[in-house]
């Protein structure tokens, strides 16, 4: 199964306890997915492709209005590759009383989001339930809440920023897309609506990326160090050789004529591994100031470009 779909599966089992909760994240289900229809509003729908999440609309429904009388309809695509399901409340009066108790949800006027955080949260639940998805953070990381209506695209948006998180807001082919992309972000905002068995999947994904990605910078680091010594050591070579040829090493001052054969008897040491191996023993700069005596002598009998 997807990680995306494991995901609004888990959300679907998070009942609220709190009434006032349970009524956002049913308006949220609604202001996405739902509709108040019928010549007189004698029906209210919730409508969702999971019927999971439809099963959690009826348990949240009788949970706040246990006698009203409600209908779950099924519909699957003529492929039976997808479907669609509806809860529907039936009556006038019940479905006008649940939408008239969506309208009295305690909200910022200037804003029309939530006032009580719990309930940000439960609304961030119910619209991810109905239009939010996430991808298989092996893959990227992108969680995102799509709607075709400007206003609630704003709300959602708002939502998120009230609660500390970051997010984003794009158009995508009609709709608008609330989006994250940040790792921690993501995760934060699992957490907050109670997703926290693809929370902890998320972060160990993450910790292995992280770790993946750390241990290839440290090997193409020491990768190009390697290179670099490795380089540097033939030019020194090649220096020590041009020495040897012209005049004979054994011509040299004595101590330049003790690095030449220390490193010609180990062209891949490294300046450290060179110095340990000078009786006595000779600092990395000691050991790098007489290979640049060496090359200076070797451009001159060569003539050499000075800065080679």
């Amino acid at each position: 199964m997807a990680f995306s779909d494991d995901t609004r599966n888990e959300l679907a089992r998070v009942i609220p306890t709190a009434r006032c909760c349970r009524l956002t994240e049913l308006y949220a289900l609604y202001e996405l997915d739902g509709f108040l229809f019928g010549s007189h509003n004698q029906y209210l729908d919730f409508n969702n492709s999971s019927p999971l999440v439809a099963r959690k609309i009826l348990k949240l429904v009788k949970g706040l209005y246990p006698d009203f009388p409600t209908q779950t309809l099924v519909v699957k695509s003529r492929s039976r590759r997808t479907q669609m399901c509806t809860v529907r409340i039936l009556g006038r009066v019940s479905a006008e009383r649940i939408y008239g108790d969506f309208k009295k949800l305690s909200v910022k006027k200037d804003s029309g989001i939530p006032r009580k955080k719990c309930c940000r949260r439960a609304y961030l639940r119910g619209a991810f339930l109905s239009r939010g998805s996430i991808t298989n953070p092996e893959k990227t990381y992108h969680l995102e809440i799509s709607t075709e209506q400007t206003m609630l695209a704003d709300k959602i948006l708002t939502i998120i920023l009230s609660l500390g998180l970051e997010a984003g807001i794009t158009h995508r082919k009609g709709s608008l897309v609330v989006y994250m992309k940040d790792g921690q972000q993501i995760v934060n905002l699992l957490n907050l609506m109670g997703a926290h068995g693809a929370l902890l999947h998320f972060e160990n994904i993450r910790v292995m990326k992280d770790m993946r990605n750390q241990i290839n910078r440290l090997v193409n680091c020491e990768t190009a160090n390697v290179d670099k010594t490795v380089n540097a050591a033939l030019k020194q070579l090649e220096h020590i050789k041009t020495l040897e040829e012209h005049i004979g090493l054994e011509e040299l001052p004595p101590k330049l004529a003790q690095v030449a054969r220390v490193r010609l008897e180990n062209p891949y040491a490294s300046l450290q591994e060179l110095g340990e191996l000078m009786i006595p023993k000779m600092s990395k700069s000691g050991i790098n100031y007489r290979l640049r005596q060496i090359r200076e002598m070797a451009q001159q009998l060569d003539n050499l470009d000075p800065k080679s």
